[in-house]
C-alpha cells in the first residue's frame, strides 16, 4: 500500500470513527406524552377496591387524562391550573373542580418528567430544605414551612438512593406521621428513570390507615401515545352534577 492509499484509508477510518461517535450520543428524544396501563388496590378496614384503567400524560399544558374502567367506566381530566372535570360515560354526568390540590403540577408524573425528583416539588409549595444527611448509603432530607407560611404539615422526609426518590413521609401539626410513601420498581424509560410501583399509607388519628398500592405497566411515550385520549372533549349534553359536600 502506498502512502497516498494509506492516507486515504486513514482519513475514511476517521470518518467512520466520528460517524459511529455522533450516532452513539445523539440525545434521546424527550418524552413530551406517556401513557401507562394502571392497577390499583385500596385497602381499607379489611376492605379492598380494586381500580384499573389508563394514566396518560402530556406535558404541554400539564394536561393529564385518566381513563378508568373498573370499578366503573369515567374519565378524568386536569391540568396545570388545577382545573379538573370527572366524567361519567354511562351516566354522561360530568363533575367539575378547581384548585391546586387538583393541579397536575402536584402528580408525581410531572416530578419525574420534569426533572423535579430532587425535592419532589416542595420548593413550589412553600418549603424549605432544613437537614441533609447519609444514612447506609442513602440522602436523608428534612423539608420544613418556609417561614409565615401556613401548612397543615410540620415537616416531610424524604430519601433518596442513586439520587432516585424512594420514600416520603409526612407529619402533622402534631409531628405525628399522616402519610407513607414508597416508589419501587424503577425501569429506564428512554433517559428518565421511573418508578412503577408507588405504595402509599395514610394515616387517620382514629389509628385506621389506608393502604394504596398502584402498579403501572406497558409504558408508551410520544408518537406511540393515543392522542385521540388526550384530545378527548366531554360531551356537549353531558348534565353537570355539584362537586359533593364531605
Amino acid at each position: 500500500m502506498n502512502l497516498s492509499s494509506k492516507k486515504s484509508f486513514l482519513y475514511f477510518f476517521v470518518l467512520a470513527f466520528l460517524f459511529l461517535l455522533n450516532i452513539s450520543f445523539v440525545a434521546p428524544v424527550p418524552i413530551e406524552s406517556m401513557c401507562l396501563d394502571m392497577s390499583a388496590k385500596i385497602l381499607n378496614k379489611g376492605k379492598y377496591v380494586a381500580v384499573s384503567g389508563q394514566v396518560f400524560y402530556k406535558k404541554s399544558g400539564g394536561l393529564m387524562v385518566t381513563k378508568f374502567t373498573k370499578p366503573s367506566e369515567t374519565i378524568t381530566l386536569t391540568n396545570a391550573n388545577g382545573e379538573m372535570k370527572i366524567y361519567d360515560i354511562k351516566a354522561n354526568t360530568v363533575m367539575q373542580m378547581q384548585g391546586l390540590d387538583f393541579s397536575s403540577d402536584n402528580s408525581f408524573f410531572y416530578y419525574f418528567l420534569c426533572g423535579k425528583t430532587q425535592d419532589m416539588g416542595l420548593k413550589s409549595t412553600g418549603f424549605k430544605l432544613e437537614s441533609t444527611k447519609i444514612e447506609d448509603g442513602m440522602v436523608v432530607t428534612q423539608w420544613v414551612p418556609n417561614k409565615g407560611e401556613s401548612s397543615e404539615l410540620s415537616r416531610i422526609e424524604m430519601v433518596h438512593e442513586k439520587y432516585k426518590p424512594i420514600f416520603m413521609a409526612l407529619y402533622n401539626a402534631q409531628k405525628k406521621v399522616i402519610k407513607k410513601t414508597y416508589y419501587t420498581n424503577y425501569q429506564k424509560i428512554q433517559d428518565i428513570s421511573f418508578p412503577l410501583n408507588i405504595t402509599e399509607f395514610t394515616y387517620t388519628t382514629k389509628g385506621d390507615s389506608t393502604i394504596t398500592r398502584r402498579l403501572y405497566s406497558n409504558v408508551k411515550t410520544n408518537k406511540d401515545v393515543d392522542e385521540t385520549v388526550l384530545n378527548f372533549k366531554i360531551p356537549g349534553d353531558a348534565k353537570v352534577l355539584a362537586p359533593s359536600k364531605k
